[in-house]
């Protein structure tokens, strides 16, 4: 019997060197070069650590900062544009000066608009998920990997099941009816 976290610690490895991270992911929930937050790293992992480790949220964190990136680009190409159309030299009104730039910025400003309202959703779904999340990792912190039997288990609970099914466990037998 070995701890889970003790398993997945010793199925997964890091070397550091001069490689490039692959893009695409060669094992299951592998984490890729921006999920590593360094290009220098390189993670490998076992099938059993894979089907052990707690799930990892699938996103990077400046992900979560490209809408206001993006409305950033947006605002100064429109004051850009804006400036040169009042500087022409010809009679422009105001509203050909800050109209007429939407033509150019218009994309950005849409696509950014999605960026930041979909990570706004994307935050409200994580705090929501949060407390759920906890009491997952306080089961999987619990459980157990018996390599004679290829099974996980839990102690005091009599249930075991195959390491593959780990997700299943911590967030739905276990993850409601632990306190």
């Amino acid at each position: 019997m070995v701890a889970v976290p003790g398993v997945v610690a010793a199925g997964t490895t890091y070397r550091i060197g001069r490689v490039r991270l692959p893009s695409a992911r060669e094992v299951a929930d592998l984490p890729t070069a921006p999920s590593l937050g360094a290009s220098k790293h390189v993670m490998s992992r076992t099938q059993l650590a894979v089907w052990l480790s707690f799930p990892s949220r699938h996103y990077t964190a400046w992900s979560r900062n490209q809408g206001y990136i993006l409305l950033g680009v947006a605002a100064l190409t429109h004051l850009v544009v804006s400036l040169v159309i009042a500087m022409q030299g010809r009679d422009a009104g105001w509203g050909e000066v800050l109209l007429a730039p939407f033509c150019l910025t218009g994309l950005f400003w849409g696509f950014g608009l999605l960026l930041v309202l979909g990570a706004f959703g994307a935050r409200k779904r994580d705090l929501a998920e949060a407390p759920a999340r906890e009491k997952a990792l306080s089961v999987w912190k619990g459980l157990y990997y018996c390599a004679r039997d290829n099974v996980a288990f839990e102690p005091g609970v009599g249930v075991s099941f195959h390491p593959s099914e780990t997700r299943e466990y911590i967030f739905g037998f276990r993850g409601g009816s632990r306190s």
